[in-house]
C-alpha cells in the first residue's frame, strides 16, 4: 500500500522546517501544502525537497487538506493518506500506528490525544463537548474530534470529501464518518504543545455549531 504524508501549512517557517527534518527520516513520500504563508514557510520546504503545493492566497485548512488529498489520490497514485499538522506538535513515530491499521484494513485512522495535564484545560472541555454534540445529533462518539493527525484510504476519502475550507473540516470529516457509519480505528498519540497557541478559537467553534443543522439535513 502507497502511503502519503499530507502537511498543510500556514504561517509556519518557526517549526516547518524541524518537522520535515525529523519527518523525512521516517519517509520522503511528503506532500506539503502551502496555504498562502506570507513567511518564509514555501522556502523552508522547498529546501527539504518534498512536494510543495501552494495556494496563493490563505484558503483556509479545509482547503488546504482537499489540495493535498486529491493531489496524492490521483497524481501520485497514492493507496492512503496520513494527515498531519505542520506545527511540529505531532510525533513522526507515531506514523506506525497509523501505518499498522492501515495494512490490517482500516478504512479511516483517527488520533487521539491525551487528555492529561499537557493539553490546556478549555481545548479538554472543547473536545468533550463537540464529542457529546456529534453523539447527540449523528450517533457516534468520536473520542477527539479537532485532532489533525489522521489517516484514510482511497475508497474512505471518496466518502468523506468535504466542503468546509477552514478548521471546521475536522468537525465535518466526523460528522460524515457517523452519517455514512463508516468503520474507523482510534489510536493515541502523543501531542507536543507550545508556548503560544493559535489557530483554533472560540469564533472558529461558534462557525461549526451553526453549521450542524446543514450537515443534519445535507
Amino acid at each position: 500500500m502507497q502511503k502519503y504524508i499530507i502537511v498543510p501549512a500556514y504561517n509556519e517557517e518557526k517549526y516547518i522546517g524541524r518537522f520535515l527534518d525529523k519527518l523525512l527520516v521516517t519517509t520522503k513520500k511528503v506532500i506539503v501544502v502551502d496555504d498562502g504563508s506570507r513567511d518564509q514557510t514555501k522556502k523552508i520546504v522547498q529546501a527539504h525537497g518534498v512536494i510543495c503545493l501552494s495556494h496563493l492566497v490563505n484558503l483556509g485548512k479545509g482547503a488546504a487538506l482537499k489540495t493535498g488529498c486529491d493531489y496524492a489520490f490521483k497524481k501520485s497514485g497514492a493507496d492512503a493518506v496520513i494527515i498531519m499538522d505542520g506545527d511540529n506538535q505531532h510525533e513522526v513515530r507515531d506514523i506506525a500506528l497509523f501505518e499498522r491499521e492501515l495494512n490490517r484494513g482500516a478504512g479511516v485512522v483517527l488520533g487521539v490525544r491525551r487528555l492529561d495535564t499537557k493539553m490546556p484545560p478549555m481545548r479538554i472541555l472543547g473536545n468533550k463537548i463537540m464529542s457529546v454534540i456529534i453523539m447527540l445529533f449523528f450517533g457516534r462518539y468520536l473520542t477527539d474530534i479537532p485532532s489533525g493527525f489522521k489517516a484514510m484510504t482511497k475508497s474512505a476519502y471518496n466518502s468523506l470529501r468535504w466542503q468546509s475550507t477552514g478548521y471546521e473540516v475536522e468537525t465535518e470529516i466526523a460528522v460524515k464518518i457517523a452519517k455514512n457509519k463508516l468503520i474507523y480505528v482510534e489510536v493515541p498519540i502523543s501531542t507536543v504543545y507550545h508556548d503560544k497557541d493559535y489557530g483554533f478559537n472560540l469564533l472558529d467553534a461558534w462557525g461549526i455549531l451553526l453549521k450542524i443543522p446543514y450537515w443534519l439535513w445535507s
